[in-house]
C-alpha cells in the first residue's frame, strides 16, 4: 500500500516548467531513491511534498490524505520529516535541547505555561535515548552549532526521529563527507529508518544502489524510469540520460 502518491504533478516558476506531469507511488516500508543529473528537479520535487512550494496542478497524497499546498508544519505533523542539502538544526541550542525540541509534538506537548521541561522526565529520558541512537549521548550538552558537519547531518536525523515520523526524506545526506564518516552516515540511516520508510535523493551512486529497494530517475522534471537496482542498472534508456558513465567506470 502506498504511503505517498503523486498524480500528475506540475510545478512551474513563470512559464518555464520545471516537474512536467510526475506520477510516483511510493509504499510504505520501502527505501526509495531519487536520482538524476543536475537541474533534473529533484529538491524542488522534495519541495512539493514538503509544503515549501505550492504546486501549479496535479495532487500529492500522504498516507491518504491531499497535502499539496499545505504549510510544512502541518505536513510534518501527518508523520513526514525531511532534510535539506544545506544542514538544518538550531546551532545555538546544545544537541539535547534539539531533540527535546523535535519530541514536543509527538509525544503531546501543546503550548503550555506551567509545565517545566526540566522536570518532564519520560520527555527527557526518550531524548536522551534517541541521542544514544544517533551516537551523540556524550555530545548532548555540546552546542549543535560547532559539531562537526557529519555529525549534525546525524543529529538532522535524529531531529526526524524525535518528531516521530513515519516518512523521512534525505536530501544528499552524504554530501561533503568523507569516504569512512559517509559510511557510518549510511549505516545509520539504515539504522534509525528501520520499519519507516525513505525517501533519499543521492548522487553516490554505490550508496543508491547499496541502500534503495527501488529508484526512480528523473530527467528535466520526469520520471523516466522506476525499477528495481539491477534493472535500473540495465536500464538502456537510463545509461543514455544519466548512468552511462557512472556503470562503465563501476
Amino acid at each position: 500500500m502506498s504511503i505517498l502518491s503523486l498524480k500528475d504533478v506540475q510545478k512551474n516558476f513563470g512559464e518555464t516548467e520545471i516537474i512536467r506531469g510526475l506520477s510516483l507511488d511510493v509504499a510504505a516500508g520501502e527505501k526509495h531513491a531519487i536520482i538524476g543529473p543536475n537541474g533534473a528537479g529533484k529538491s524542488t520535487l522534495f519541495h512539493l511534498i514538503s509544503g515549501r512550494y505550492k504546486v501549479s496542478s496535479g495532487s500529492i497524497k500522504f498516507k491518504q490524505e491531499e497535502i499539496q499546498n499545505k504549510p510544512p508544519y502541518e505536513i510534518a505533523r501527518l508523520g513526514l520529516a525531511r532534510s535539506f542539502q544545506v544542514t538544518n538544526i538550531f546551532p545555538r541550542m546544545n544537541v539535547f535541547e534539539n531533540i527535546r525540541c523535535a519530541l514536543f509534538w509527538s509525544k503531546g506537548y501543546r503550548y503550555s505555561f506551567w509545565h517545566l521541561l526540566g522536570r518532564q522526565s519520560e520527555l527527557n529520558d526518550e531524548a536522551m535515548h534517541v541521542l544514544e541512537q544517533i551516537g551523540l549521548k556524550d555530545k548532548a550538552l555540546y552546542p549543535s552549532g560547532e559539531l562537526g558537519y557529519a555529525q549534525q547531518r546525524a543529529l538532522e536525523l535524529g531531529i526526524a526521529i524525535a518528531s516521530g515520523a513515519e516518512l523521512i526524506m534525505l536530501d544528499e545526506p552524504v554530501a561533503g563527507m568523507s569516504h569512512s564518516e559517509a559510511q557510518s552516515s549510511v549505516e545509520l540511516i539504515r539504522k534509525i529508518t528501520e520499519g519507516k520508510t525513505l525517501i533519499m535523493v543521492e548522487h553516490d551512486m554505490n550508496i543508491v544502489f547499496d541502500v534503495a529497494d527501488r529508484i526512480s530517475v528523473l530527467v528535466y522534471g520526469e520520471i523516466i524510469a522506476t525499477d528495481k537496482p539491477e534493472n535500473i542498472r540495465a536500464n538502456l534508456k537510463v545509461q543514455e540520460a544519466y548512468l552511462g558513465e557512472v556503470i562503465t567506470s563501476a
